[in-house]
């Protein structure tokens, strides 16, 4: 399916506001953010030419992520920018949340994300009990391992995805619908984390034990369930 024109020319802007430090471009095509400008701090000195000509026949592949949110795949300087554009009343924005937050080297939060979602996508158990908050049912997550051919890329994956944590009252999708982020999760010291992948926003929740972060491995159980052909009970 074709991309809508006005998602390739939000997506093409904002790539050029990067690009040139444009301030002014990023604040029309982003969604209102208090670090928004913090993404124009790297200018370059001259954009090459035909960087700017790739720009102007920007190829781009769009995904519908649910909520009026759509994942943007965007084809420039030799790599894949993912992009997540909001439609709103006056028309598409670029959510600069995963931009920004990339700008931040990880802490122990964002490094248990990561290892965890790694072990997701090659099997490994082992991993997967050991950064679970309750280890109970993640043998069903654990599969035969990834081919070697495979591997690197399913680490890249996961040490380059995107990751922002949610506000309350924000929405983030499970197996059973669409949750929110609500006082209970502050109350009970979790924290709800959206990770930015190729294929989807992927919801993290994370709680400490022992003094360390661990993830909630509830939504990702009922997930491989029924991927598996069962049904989620309540």
């Amino acid at each position: 399916m074709a991309t809508p024109a006005p998602i390739v020319d939000v997506a093409r802007s904002f790539l050029r506001a990067r690009l040139t430090g444009d301030r002014d471009l990023l604040a029309r095509v982003c969604r209102p953010h208090a670090e928004l400008a913090s993404l124009a701090a790297a200018r370059v000195q001259r954009v090459p030419d035909d960087l700017m000509a790739e720009l102007d026949r920007l190829q781009t592949s769009v995904h519908e992520l649910g909520d009026d949110r759509r994942l943007v795949h965007a084809y420039f300087g030799g790599t894949v920018h993912l992009l997540v554009v909001v439609q709103g009343p006056a028309g598409p924005l670029v959510d600069p949340r995963y931009a920004i937050e990339a700008l931040r080297p990880d802490d122990d939060r964002r490094e248990v994300i990561r290892r965890f979602y790694h072990a997701l996508l090659v099997g490994d158990g082992d991993t997967l009990r050991e950064l679970a908050f309750d280890a109970r049912g993640t043998e069903i997550l654990a599969h035969e391992a990834a081919p070697a051919g495979e591997r690197g890329q399913l680490e890249h994956v996961a040490a380059t995805m995107g990751l922002a944590q949610l506000g309350q009252g924000e929405p983030f999708a499970v197996p059973k619908g669409v949750e929110f982020v609500v006082p209970r999760h502050a109350e009970l010291g979790i924290e709800v984390w959206s990770a930015l992948t190729p294929g989807a926003e992927i919801p993290f929740l994370l709680r400490r034990r022992d003094g360390a972060w661990k993830v909630i491995p509830f939504h990702f159980i009922q997930a491989a369930v029924v991927a598996r052909g069962g049904s989620i009970v309540g």
